[in-house]
């Protein structure tokens, strides 16, 4: 039975033909029946349609393409009777060392002339008993044996419930392969199908089986008598379903798509729970949310210009430090925390004490920095500007691109709104957002604009966790890539013995 958006459904029982029309038609009649008899002619013509529209995906064969198919889940027993199913073997008698390869740990290809058309049938070994090795090389066997690439991977499963082992097979099947374009579930019953087992392919749990892997499913009784025109049916069905093969650049992009995937996801998550945290922070107690701020930059007289500005103490001295320090005022009934952070390039910090202070300045930020104020000199960046800049973004990531405030610094004797175009660069670069300033800059001015800029982040601030996830995605996306490379290295060295 073929289903796709809880549509109709195909039967697929085999049985001997045995010559007697009449006796095939109750059958069919028992067990659901193929096509509607009002529906016969114009399937017959959409099946003729679909099987030219795929003459140029693969060798074809008495007009029709050949299928390449992986059969894939955790019941072996059942795959292998799907395979001989599939290539019209069911009756033969089963070649011993042929039965000795099906309980075997790898893939075989078994090709097949049926209906009229070449088909070649691969069972994938059960994932979840092989180690990771052997799952990418097993994986990635099954795809290089089909040329042009896979036309349907069929993910056989019982009409049972799922037990924790099946369900972490299908996990792991979806995880490597990554498509929903290339997959069908087959639920298959040791008996005849009857109304109580198409119930279960169409209860809300075998349902969201298929969505996880696309919208196409079928069902197979694997004691039903049926006619080999059913089976062939099934074939031009899976033919229609795609467009391309999954090829192996296919299997190779999968991992990259996963991986990249997988990230996001985390992200995404980890921001919401920090944007609700900070609301109910937030909620309870408004007045305590302080406003923290962190000073960056390569040049020590202009920080120490807009932290004079911001602090009112035009009498205090720059001193020049290598230590994070905090320092708090009140502006307008709210309380303002600033930290200089030192220059981080070209200093005589060595790499554990620069990763200290990135570490304390925020932490001095309870419970985080709202923003980060990077401020330039209104004239062409120098070298050591252009590589503290970039210092700053390797250490705290794109993540502080949402935090930063570019201030820029005029000459009251020289003022102007045009930017050049490597300044332009730079703002694009952090976020978009800037703010010239001078010696007649008002502090209520520029508090207006950082407190809009908090606003349009809805409070959430750059905390010590976001510092720390952003260091270990970065050691992750390493770490994955020098697997993916060595995984890459062992499949093709492993090449040679086949």
């Amino acid at each position: 039975m073929l289903k796709e958006k809880h549509k109709e459904f195909l039967v697929c029982n085999l049985y001997e033909d045995r010559g007697d029309k009449t006796s095939g038609d109750e059958d069919q009649s028992r067990s659901g029946g193929l096509v509607r008899g009002d529906e016969k002619e114009k399937k017959d013509s959409d099946l003729k349609e679909s099987t030219k529209a795929a003459s140029d995906r693969g060798v074809m064969t008495s007009g029709k393409t050949k299928l390449n198919i992986v059969l894939c889940g955790n019941n072996t027993a059942f795959k292998n009777s799907v395979s001989r199913m599939f290539r019209g073997t069911v009756n033969k008698p089963i070649n011993k060392r042929l039965h000795q390869k099906d309980k075997s740990n790898v893939c075989v290809k078994r090709e097949e002339m049926i209906h009229g058309r070449q088909i070649s049938v691969i069972e994938l070994p059960v994932l979840t008993q092989l180690s990771e090795e052997e799952v990418m090389r097993q994986t990635h066997q099954c795809v290089s044996l089909c040329d042009p690439g896979v036309h349907v991977f069929i993910l056989v499963t019982p009409v049972i419930q799922l037990t924790n082992e099946d369900k972490a097979e299908m996990e792991k099947i979806k995880r490597i392969f990554y498509s929903q374009e290339h997959f069908m579930v087959l639920f298959t019953t040791d008996n005849t199908v009857d109304q109580s087992v198409i119930d279960f392919v169409e209860s809300t749990e075998s349902q969201s089986v298929v969505s996880l892997y696309g919208r196409w499913c079928s069902v197979m009784g694997l004691k039903d008598q049926r006619k080999f025109r059913q089976i062939s049916d099934l074939f031009d069905c899976i033919e229609s379903m795609n467009s391309e093969p999954y090829s192996l650049q296919m299997y190779l992009r999968a991992i990259e798509k996963r991986v990249r995937h997988e990230l996001e996801e985390q992200l995404i998550m980890r921001e919401n729970e920090i944007k609700e945290l900070q609301e109910k922070i937030k909620t309870l107690d408004p007045e305590s949310v302080k406003l923290n701020l962190v000073v960056c930059g390569s040049n020590r007289e202009l920080k120490s210009f807009i932290s004079k500005l911001i602090l009112n103490q035009s009498e205090r001295r720059s001193e020049l430090s290598s230590e994070c320090v905090r320092r708090d005022v009140e502006l307008h009934g709210r309380l303002i925390s600033l930290v200089e952070l030192p220059a981080l390039f070209n200093t005589q910090l060595s790499e554990e004490e620069v990763m200290r202070q990135t570490h304390r300045c925020v932490s001095l930020c309870h419970p985080g920095v709202h923003v980060f104020i990077l401020i330039i000199p209104d004239a062409p960046l120098n070298n050591e500007d252009r590589e503290e800049m970039e210092e700053v973004q390797r250490i705290f990531s794109s993540r502080i691109n949402k935090h930063i405030m570019i201030l820029i610094k005029q000459n009251s004797e020289h003022q102007t709104a045009e930017l050049n175009e490597e300044t332009q660069s730079v703002i694009e670069r952090f976020g978009g957002r800037h703010q010239f300033i001078d010696l007649n800059t008002q502090v209520s001015v520029l508090m207006e604009k950082l407190e809009q800029m908090v606003e349009e982040n809805s409070g959430v601030c750059f905390s010590t966790e976001t510092l720390f996830e952003a260091q270990m995605e970065k050691q992750q996306a390493f770490y994955e890539m020098k697997m993916r490379i060595h995984s890459l290295e062992t499949w093709f060295q492993s090449q040679g013995n086949y």
